[in-house]
């Protein structure tokens, strides 16, 4: 992914550079990072203020996750989403790490050595999937853009084998033909248009998951398509208020074949997200019960 220093940026949208590292700090430029050279903005990120959409208020559910993780709780929601959405989405793409594994690298940062070789790209893949999640709840509330999806992918791929031998783009587009996805030259418009839809009539789940097929059948990227898509579900879930769920990878042939089947059975996509939602749920209600995501004193 292209990145814009603040003078570029400020050229762009018309603004000083002191009015976009403001916005920087404030957070209302997603995906700008702070490095040794200063504020490095992504290419195509909207000046702020200028979206049609606007930023949704944070559910009481946010609130709580957010306040876990500033907590550092462990047992909690946001410990339970870091951990099992990492797991489940990484093993439907063939990642070999268990369970226990995946939260132990969460909790300790460290992996205990096992008896089956483990390949450095599964080590290197889940570190990123806890980095992009801390990145994704920092923007839950914010409308998608191109920009945001983009800089979800850089998150989730950085530093992996695929990255390393240029065998993907880190945070771009493909500019190579799939058999699976449309044309390259048409993808840049045909996630725009897609975003644009969804934005004018999102906040229920039919709309969330519509835009899930589309977005997979696109297929933007070289890799890790279905890894961006499920951690934007959870994302949009989390925004609107509407319970989340992670797909678990013992379903990953009926989600495949929801994902095909959409518009002609809508039903098999949802009987599995509709069971993921309960248990999701289920954790929210133990979560409840043990008072692990009690809400901060005023």
């Amino acid at each position: 992914m292209k990145l814009y220093s603040v003078n570029e940026t400020a050229a762009i949208w018309g603004v000083s550079g002191a009015m976009v590292r403001r916005y920087c700090k404030e957070g209302k430029v997603p995906g700008a990072v702070q490095t040794e050279l200063g504020w490095q903005i992504p290419e195509g990120t909207p000046k702020p203020g200028a979206q049609t959409v606007r930023e949704t208020p944070p559910t009481p559910l946010v609130k709580k996750i957010l306040y876990q993780r500033e907590r550092n709780n462990h047992f909690g929601i946001y410990e339970y989403i870091q951990v099992n959405l990492a797991y489940s989405s990484s093993r439907m793409a063939s990642n070999r790490l268990t369970r226990n594994q995946v939260e132990e690298m969460y909790r300790t940062k460290r992996l205990t050595a096992s008896f089956e070789p483990t390949k450095v790209d599964d080590i290197v893949e889940m570190m990123n999937h806890f980095i992009c999640m801390r990145y994704v709840m920092d923007n839950v509330t914010a409308p998608l853009t191109v920009s945001f999806i983009k800089q979800v992918h850089h998150f989730l791929t950085y530093g992996t084998y695929a990255d390393q031998n240029h065998k993907t783009g880190v945070g771009e587009f493909r500019i190579k033909p799939d058999k699976l996805g449309i044309p390259p030259q048409q993808i840049n418009k045909a996630v725009t248009d897609l975003i644009k839809t969804y934005e004018r009539k999102a906040a229920k789940l039919e709309q969330i998951l519509a835009f899930h097929v589309q977005f997979e059948r696109i297929r933007p990227f070289d890799d890790y398509n279905g890894r961006v898509g499920r951690i934007l579900m959870v994302k949009e879930c989390l925004r609107y208020g509407i319970d989340p769920f992670i797909i678990d990878d013992k379903r990953r042939g009926e989600y495949n074949r929801g994902i095909a089947q959409w518009d002609t059975n809508p039903e098999i996509l949802q009987k599995v997200v509709c069971e993921a939602q309960k248990r999701f749920q289920n954790k929210l209600d133990t979560c409840r019960l043990m008072q692990y995501h009690r809400p901060p004193k005023k």
